[in-house]
Formats: structure tokens, sequence, C-alpha cells
């Protein structure tokens, strides 16, 4: 009897909910960078606010505060979430090959709304040090130390120079793709992109040995 009596009362108790733990937290920060990236494309910085993306991702403001600093820290991941994946980098064997492909890849990408989104964004981190932080935190240094990466491996493999400074070859590689977006007097396309490059490389390609002149 007092075991049937426990059965009812525990068959009587509502049982706990589950915890939904990362899965969820997950699935709310997919919509909110979703929904973020959607609300910058459409009205830009000037039109993007907190308030617009909670509404449009269902989700409470305090969760998205909870991530995010400033609407431009939550700005730069919207839009570095949705442009990443467009502009990675090949693994081909040749650092020529595959830094000149992403640099087609990152001129097609930023020649158009996608960059004109980036350009402001960038401006509205010169006010917001939260925004700044998280485009080279967040994208500038990652991607720089992956350039880099392709860089040593081409030394490596005796494809280029042993001499060649990294650092100041990754900006002179990438350097005139952001001047031509933020100061546009001429069409950033891909193929500019690769013309650049080719003249960038021609520097640091290792040189063949010449053949001894016949007598």
């Amino acid at each position: 009897m007092i075991d049937l009596a426990k059965k009812k009362r525990a068959a009587a108790t509502p049982a706990a909910p589950a915890r939904l733990g990362r899965p969820r937290d997950e699935a709310a920060r997919a919509a909110i960078l979703r929904s973020a990236n959607a609300i910058l494309e459409e009205k830009g910085i000037g039109g993007f606010t907190i308030e617009a993306v909670a509404a449009r991702a269902g989700v409470a403001k305090t969760t998205i505060y909870r991530w995010w600093p400033s609407k431009g820290a939550l700005a730069m991941a919207g839009f570095l979430a949705e442009t990443a994946p467009k502009i990675s980098y090949p693994n081909s064997g040749s650092a020529r090959a595959d830094l000149i492909s992403q640099l087609r890849r990152v001129a097609s990408v930023y020649g158009g709304k996608t960059g004109r989104v980036l350009a402001a964004i960038l401006a509205e981190g010169q006010r917001d040090p939260n925004t700044m932080t998280a485009y080279i935190e967040g994208y500038a240094r990652p991607r720089r130390e992956a350039a880099k990466a392709i860089l040593s491996a081409g030394v490596e493999r005796g494809e280029l120079r042993a001499d060649i400074d990294l650092e100041a070859t990754v900006d002179v590689l990438y350097g005139p793709i952001y001047y031509r977006m933020l100061v546009p007097l001429a069409p950033l396309d891909p193929k500019w992109a690769e013309k650049m490059a080719n003249h960038v490389f021609a520097g640091l390609l290792k040189s063949r040995p010449t053949s001894p002149k016949r007598s």
C-alpha cells in the first residue's frame, strides 16, 4: 500500500523540464548572427539596433548582451559569421596559387554590398573600441596568421625566397584591397586583385638557377 501511494504521488508530480543547455544557446546564437547580418544588409549600420536584432531572432536583449557588449560588436560578429566562409583559404600546395585564389574571392565579395557594409562597420569601430576589437580578434588576426602560414609553407617547399618578411608581405598583398574598398577610386574586382598579387609574387618567388652560357 505504501509503495502504491508513492507511485501515485510520483505520477501526479510534474516532471522537471529537461535542461536545454548548450544546444539551445548555440541555436539562439546562430539565429542572432543571421538576423544581425540580414539587418545590416537591409538597413546598413545606421538602421542597425539591438532591439531589431532581438525581435527578428526571437530572443531577449539580455541574451544578446550576454555575448556582445555593443551594437558594433554584434554587427561585426554577424557580418563575419556570414562572410568568413566565402573567403576561406584553399590548400592546393602552392602558396602563390592559394593566396591569389583567396585574394580574388576577397575582391569579389568586398567589391559589392558586403564591402560597403564592412566599410561602415569599420567606421563604427573608430568610435566603438568593442567593434574594432571584434574585427581584429575575430577576423583580421586569425586570417593574417593563416596567410603567414601559407607563405611559410611556400618558403619551406622552396617555392618562395627564404628571406621574405611575412608581416610586410601580408600588408602588401591585402593593403590594396582595403584601400580600394574604403577609397573607391577604381573598381575592386578579382582580375585586378590577381594582377596586383602577381606583381608582389614576382619579388617573392625563388629565383631559378640560370643556365650557363655556351661558349
